[in-house]
C-alpha cells in the first residue's frame, strides 16, 4: 500500500490557507483524455465493484483537472433518491439515473474526497434516514435478524451438526453480509458466504460451526436467525466481570483491558433487501457511563488533614461495589500518624487486596481518594450498575463516628453510575453547547475517537472494534438507512455515489484535454 499526500493552497492578500491530508492507496488511475463537443461527453472513469475497463471500486481522492485552453463542461451520472425531514423513515431509491453537470474553465481543476455524491427530491438531506439516539443495546446481546431456518429446501440442519449450508426462507439472506456472526438459538457461526436471495433456493449462507464458546447443534424450521454482538473477546455466554458481563449475566460492555469488538452494530443497519443499508459514515457516537461513588461528607479535608482515628488499631468497614453483596474491609492505622494523607493508602491497599481474596468484592476495583475537599471511594468500572455502599461491619471496630469520620448515617448518599448529559450550560448565560468530550465518535473514514479511546468501524456490516475506558457499559447513536449509509453501492436498486464521470468540451471549434487521477 503507498502513501499519498493531498495539498491544497490558497494565497490571499490576508494570508494563505493550506489543507493537507496524507492517505494510503491500492490503485492509482492516471490518464489525459482528448474530449470533443460531443453532447453526450467521453467518459473518463466509471465507479462501479464490477471489474471492468476504467473503472475503480470507492475512491479516495478525484482529481479533475482541464489541462485544455478552452472550457470543458463535466457530466456526473449518480442517483436520485427520496428523503425527508423525519428521524424515522428509511430513504428510498426514486431514480436510478440521475446527471448533474458542472462548467470547468480553462486550467482550473475540481478535487472530491470520494464518490458520494447523490441527488436528492426534497430539500432534505440524504444521511439521516432513520435515527439511532443514545440506544441501550439489547441485554440479550442479540437482536432477531428478520431471518429464518428453512429446513423444507434441506432438512440437513435439523438432523445433524455437521452442515455448512444454511437454507433460509426465500430472500432471508439479504440480511447478512460475509464476516458475519449469526446465533441459531445458542449457537454462534460465522458466515463466509452468502447467496443472492433471488430466490428460495439462493437464499443461503454458507457458515462455520460453533464458535465462540458454542456447540454445534440441530436447529427446527423457523429458528430465527439472530445477530449477536456480545464482546469477541470473549466467549458468548461470558458473563465474567472483567469479561464480557457483570459478573451475574452478559452485558454489551468493554473488558478489564478496555476491548470490546462485535461484527454488527449492535443489530442496526440491517434490511430486507439490502437499499440503504449499513451505518451513515460520520454518524457514529458512543456515550459511555460515568463512575459510581460514596463520599463521607466533608468539607477541606487535605493529606494534612487529622483524622481523629485512634492510632495502631485495626478498623474494618462493610464495602459494597457494583451492585451485590458486600465484604468487610480492614485497615490499621500508623502508629504516630493518622493523617489522611497516611489512612487512604492503607485503605486503598486493603480495597486492592480484596480484587483477589474478596469473596463478594473478588474481581472488582475501587479507588479512594480526596475530592473537592472530601473522601471519596470510586467505583472503578463504568457499569450502568456501578455503585459504592460503605456501611457498617459485619464484626471489628467501625471507623465511622470516630473522630471527624461521620457515622454511617450520616454519609453522603451514594450517587449511581449515569450517562453524561449530551449538552452542557454555560453557568452565566445558560446557552447549551453539545457535550461533545463525553463521546466517542467516527471520523467518516472508518476511524473511532474519543471519551478516551479509539477504534474502527465498517459502514456496510456494522463491525465496531475499539478500546477505550474499562469496563464500560454504553449507549449508542448512529443514522441508518439513509442513501448515503453503508460502502459504496452501484446496482441498480441502491446507487449511493458517482457511477460515471464524463466531460466534454465547450467549444465546438476546440477540443480539451482533461486529466483525471483517482486514488482507491
Amino acid at each position: 500500500m503507498a502513501g499519498y499526500t493531498k495539498e491544497i493552497r490558497i494565497t490571499t492578500g490576508k494570508g494563505d490557507y493550506l489543507k493537507r491530508i496524507s492517505g494510503a492507496y491500492n490503485v492509482i488511475f492516471d490518464k489525459i483524455i482528448k474530449v470533443d463537443n460531443s453532447n453526450a461527453g467521453i467518459d473518463l472513469v466509471n465507479y462501479s465493484r464490477d471489474i471492468a475497463n476504467d473503472t475503480m471500486v470507492a475512491p479516495k481522492a478525484i482529481l479533475v483537472e482541464n489541462t485544455g485552453s478552452v472550457s470543458c463542461e463535466l457530466l456526473i451520472s449518480t442517483a436520485e433518491w427520496t428523503t425527508d425531514d423525519a428521524v424515522d423513515s428509511a430513504d428510498s431509491l426514486s431514480d436510478a439515473t440521475h446527471y448533474l453537470s458542472m462548467l470547468l474553465p480553462a486550467g482550473e481543476c475540481v478535487y472530491l474526497p470520494n464518490n458520494r455524491l447523490v441527488g436528492a427530491s426534497t430539500a432534505y438531506g440524504a444521511g439521516m434516514g432513520v435515527e439511532v439516539d443514545n440506544a441501550t443495546p439489547d441485554s440479550n446481546e442479540y437482536v432477531d435478524s428478520g431471518a429464518d431456518v428453512d429446513t423444507a429446501t434441506d432438512g440437513a440442519i435439523a438432523s445433524g451438526t455437521t452442515t455448512t449450508t444454511l437454507y433460509l426462507e426465500d430472500g432471508h439472506s439479504k440480511y447478512f453480509k460475509v464476516g458475519d456472526l449469526i446465533r441459531l438459538e445458542n449457537e454462534i457461526c460465522e458466515v463466509t458466504a452468502v447467496g443472492t436471495g433471488a430466490d428460495l433456493a439462493n437464499s443461503t449462507c454458507t457458515i462455520i460451526r460453533g464458535l465462540f464458546g458454542s456447540t454445534a447443534a440441530t436447529h427446527a424450521d423457523d429458528v430465527a436467525v439472530r445477530l449477536p454482538f456480545f464482546n469477541m473477546h470473549h466467549d458468548f455466554d461470558d458473563t465474567s466481570y472483567n469479561g464480557g458481563g457483570n459478573g451475574s449475566a452478559t452485558v454489551a460492555k468493554t473488558n478489564l483491558s478496555g476491548k470490546f469488538k462485535a461484527k454488527n452494530f449492535f443489530g442496526y443497519g440491517r434490511t430486507a433487501d439490502t437499499v440503504c443499508d449499513g451505518i451513515v459514515p460520520g454518524s457514529v457516537a458512543l456515550k459511555f457511563y460515568n463512575h459510581g461513588f460514596q463520599e463521607f461528607g466533608l468539607s477541606g479535608i487535605s493529606p494534612s488533614s487529622k483524622s481523629g482515628l485512634a492510632t495502631s488499631t485495626t478498623y474494618t468497614f462493610a464495602l459494597t461495589i457494583s451492585g451485590g453483596s458486600s465484604d468487610d474491609v480492614s485497615f490499621t492505622t500508623d502508629s504516630s500518624d493518622v493523617t489522611f494523607g497516611n489512612i487512604i493508602p492503607k485503605i486503598q491497599s486493603a480495597i486492592n487486596d480484596k480484587f483477589t481474596t474478596g469473596t463478594n468484592l473478588k474481581n472488582k476495583k475501587a479507588t479512594i481518594g480526596i475530592v473537592n475537599g472530601d473522601i471519596r471511594i470510586t467505583d472503578s468500572s463504568r457499569l450502568s450498575t456501578g455503585a459504592v455502599l460503605m456501611a457498617a461491619p459485619s464484626s471489628g471496630a467501625t471507623p465511622f463516628g470516630v473522630g471527624i469520620v461521620p457515622a454511617v448515617g450520616v454519609l453522603e448518599a451514594p450517587v449511581a453510575a449515569k450517562l453524561p448529559d449530551d449538552v452542557v450550560y454555560d453557568p452565566i448565560t445558560y446557552t447549551t453547547s453539545k457535550n461533545s468530550s463525553a463521546f466517542m465518535t467516527d471520523n467518516g473514514k472508518g476511524g473511532l475517537s474519543g471519551a478516551g479511546g479509539a477504534g474502527s468501524i465498517r459502514y456496510e456490516t456494522g463491525e465496531i472494534n475499539f478500546t477505550g475506558y474499562a469496563n464500560a457499559e454504553f449507549v449508542v447513536s448512529a443514522n441508518t438507512k439513509a442513501a448515503h449509509a453503508g460502502g459504496v453501492e452501484n446496482s441498480a436498486t441502491t446507487i449511493n455515489g458517482i457511477v460515471t464521470l464524463e466531460a466534454r468540451s465547450c467549444n465546438q471549434k476546440v477540443d480539451t484535454d482533461i486529466r483525471i487521477i483517482s486514488l482507491g
